[in-house]
């Protein structure tokens, strides 16, 4: 059984409009204002005209280079156009620069993660959580990356980990509860597993996941109950499972 990363990496991707915030920030504390290009790439990333706000960009690093938060901008902006040689490029500037910057260590790790690079990814995504340990997004994808490599123990300190931090998050539960099902753990696999259904009423298969580690335990009846609350939400495999308990 999988766990749920479509999630994790489902994340939004920061806007260059809220880099350039930062920027912003940034500066007043200094005493300085954004400079002329930084505002233009702003209002062109507000409009999601990326191409445009890139060129800005662009501009902004020749009358600034030492700006680190300029490059993540201009890696963000070739990541959303799919230049994804150009964004590692420039996310590795904004670490070399700022080797504090947690979010260019997690998007250089998602990058690789979607090059199927993994080696190179746990590095990136490990990182990140050295300098954010509440970063969800780089646990969830360290977790994933454990979990189909077998790992089931670091992949289950990954989801523990974001539950410290947010105990309302219901695919950590989820996946969680999938770690102990691979362990054969079923009383705590059913815990996670209600526990995220209760938080996510879209999730369909947590139900029945409960449902099968109830079987595992010989009780039968809370099965049947965990099967149908789990075809009652639309997952149509429940209802052969319901069949074979009859």
């Amino acid at each position: 059984m999988k766990p749920i990363f479509a999630l994790a990496i489902s994340i939004v991707i920061a806007i260059v409009a809220t880099i350039i915030a930062r920027i912003r920030q940034n500066k007043d504390k200094r005493g300085l204002n954004l400079n002329p290009y930084q505002l233009k790439a702003q209002e062109y990333a507000t409009q999601g005209n990326f191409q445009e706000a890139k060129t800005e960009i662009e501009k902004a690093i020749a009358v600034e280079p030492a700006e680190s938060l300029n490059y993540y901008a201009l890696g963000i902006i070739h990541y959303n156009l799919k230049q994804f040689g150009k964004a590692l490029k420039n996310l590795k500037q904004t670490i070399l620069i700022d080797r504090n910057n947690s979010d260019a260590w997690f998007m250089v790790g998602r990058i690789y993660y979607e090059r199927y690079d993994y080696d190179k990814a746990i590095n990136y995504f490990k990182k990140a959580i050295e300098l954010n340990p509440g970063m969800v997004k780089a646990r969830f994808g360290l977790g994933t990356i454990m979990f189909d490599r077998g790992y089931i123990e670091e992949a289950a300190v990954q989801y523990k980990g974001i539950i410290e931090h947010d105990p309302m998050n219901a695919n950590a539960h989820y996946n969680l509860g999938s770690c102990y099902l691979e362990k054969e753990m079923f009383k705590e696999a059913i815990k996670e597993h209600e526990i995220a259904a209760g938080l996510d009423h879209d999730n369909a298969y947590a139900y029945y996941w409960v449902g099968y580690s109830y079987i595992q335990l010989n009780d039968r009846d809370h099965a049947a109950e965990a099967f149908a609350k789990s075809l009652e939400r639309g997952f149509e495999g429940a209802a052969d499972a319901l069949k074979d308990l009859i």
